[in-house]
């Protein structure tokens, strides 16, 4: 093991841009003049190998993660690995917004310059060894390191939990229309000293007006359950719309599915916005019970749509499994057996270790189960996650109350059922002409029908690992692109 105090080492990824060569010279003056010898990386000469060397290997791990305006420009994103959002001496810097899976352990203030906040981070991580570093110099020390590389790992947690320990986090779930006074709330609760509060800016996952098709609306609620993780409790701020959106449904279901296989249980608390104070227990319709087969279902709609682990390239795999499902009808079971024998330590292997466990196992679990019943791969790639309309088509909710409710209660199958029920006959790139011709769309469901003018929003991004050697998307090498679009009642 090394001992960083001892010999300060840097590694500073940067885009092959003249703005990314301007600021990799001011990070290296503050560098030199923090006792820091650095390596420069440029994301066109470098790979992710070198990225994951340099996380486990250095002191302090710096990525400039600027997303230029034009997509095809030079980003390090297709050089990236879990390691960003885990490690707590790996610092993220950008002079754009970040995508939305890009979440590190040490976090800038939007009041602090970038410069200062690097200083500051390169002055605290020289004067504390917080966990100690790995000498990986090539890819085979990666196998001699494991233990000690998720030691590393687990480390780097219990750290950023111990930071946070003096005071309770709290993530506060809201209807956007309520932002300004939720903001309110949250600083009269904050000042009070006993909690840190997590409050998602309005629409930084899901605007109450945006259409996504049913794979972006699961893939969210992934990212919602991995904020939900973090925190100890979660407090619903109750106003009279509250129970009348999908999302803010999910994040109750979320707590529900966390709470299922964990031991440390994620509280749930009421504030009543028309009484001014919390409730002595949550009501009926705010609770959520989840059994066995939900949760297990829960698992498979997050692990198959999680950006680390799928992509628009898994449909391309699907069809591949789709001829290997027709081969196994024809296999004996010995040759079933031997290809059971063979594939296991490869999921343990390639299947990340920064998913949650139980989703790890369950797809680890629905693989092997897969390959060693032709009836169960048959199934498995029939499932509506790998039907084109899940990937291709729009989603909508068009009734005032979301379908996620019946008689009064929250209903986790219902729930689950809501996004390929709201599905449309509308394709991404229906919207996409609608909105620039300035057409209207009508969209229905079983009792409503409506026209909706559709407007383009901001786009927000998704960071996509390279996987097999190669960049998921083309066009914008390691990033996705959330194309938003928002819809009025025309």
């Amino acid at each position: 093991m090394l001992n960083i105090m001892d010999n300060l080492t840097l590694s500073y990824f940067a885009p092959s841009t003249a703005n990314g060569e301007r600021r990799a010279s001011e990070i290296g003056k503050i560098a030199v003049g923090s006792g820091y010898k650095m390596k420069l990386f440029y994301a066109e000469s470098s790979s992710q190998l070198d990225f994951l060397l340099a996380c486990h290997r250095d002191s302090a791990v710096i990525v400039d993660c600027t997303i230029p305006n034009d997509l095809s420009d030079s980003t390090v994103y297709p050089l990236l690995t879990a390691q960003i959002n885990m490690l707590d001496h790996v610092l993220v810097i950008s002079d754009s917004v970040l995508p939305l899976n890009i979440t590190p352990q040490r976090n800038r203030g939007e009041a602090e310059e970038v410069l200062d906040w690097v200083a500051t981070q390169l002055k605290d991580l020289s004067a504390h060894e917080y966990y100690p570093r790995i000498p990986l110099e090539k890819i085979e020390d990666l196998d001699v390191y494991r233990l000690q590389i998720e030691e590393m790992w687990n480390s780097s947690i219990e750290l950023h939990n111990s930071v946070n320990s003096s005071r309770k986090r709290v993530m506060v779930s809201y209807r956007n229309t309520h932002s300004a006074e939720v903001g309110a709330f949250c600083k009269l609760e904050e000042a009070k000293g006993e909690v840190e509060i997590k409050v998602l800016p309005p629409g930084s996952l899901c605007g109450d007006y945006e259409a996504l098709s049913p794979m972006r609306r699961w893939m969210l609620v992934g990212l919602l359950e991995d904020h939900i993780r973090s925190v100890d409790e979660v407090w619903v701020y109750k106003t009279d719309n509250y129970l009348d959106s999908w999302w803010t449904i999910a994040e109750l279901i979320m707590v529900a599915n966390v709470n299922y296989s964990s031991e440390n249980k994620k509280q749930v608390r009421v504030y009543d916005a028309s009484l001014g104070r919390f409730l002595d227990s949550v009501p009926p319709e705010f609770s959520v019970e989840m059994s066995l087969e939900q949760h297990k279902r829960m698992a498979r709609y997050l692990s198959n749509t999680r950006p680390d682990t799928m992509g628009p390239e898994c449909l391309e795999q699907i069809k591949k499994l789709r001829m290997i499902a027709k081969l196994l009808k024809f296999s004996t079971k010995k040759m079933r057996e031997n290809i059971i024998e063979q594939l296991r330590p490869m999921l343990e292997q390639s299947v990340p270790l920064t998913i949650p466990e139980e989703e790890r196992q369950q797809m680890i679990a629905d693989t092997l189960k897969m390959y060693s019943d032709p009836k169960e791969m048959e199934q498995y790639v029939n499932d509506e996650v790998f039907k084109s309309e899940f990937w291709d088509r729009i989603s909508y909710q068009v009734a005032k109350r979301t379908g996620a409710m019946k008689n009064g209660r929250i209903d986790v199958d219902a729930f689950m059922q809501v996004p390929m029920k709201e599905i449309t006959k509308y394709s991404e790139d229906d919207f996409d002409k609608a909105a620039g011709k300035e057409e209207t769309l009508v969209i229905q469901d079983d009792f409503t029908c409506k026209k909706y003018a559709v407007y383009r929003g901001s786009q927000r991004y998704l960071w996509l690992a390279t996987r097999m050697g190669q960049p998921t998307v083309k066009s914008a090498p390691g990033l996705g692109v959330i194309h938003v679009f928002n819809l009025k009642e025309a």
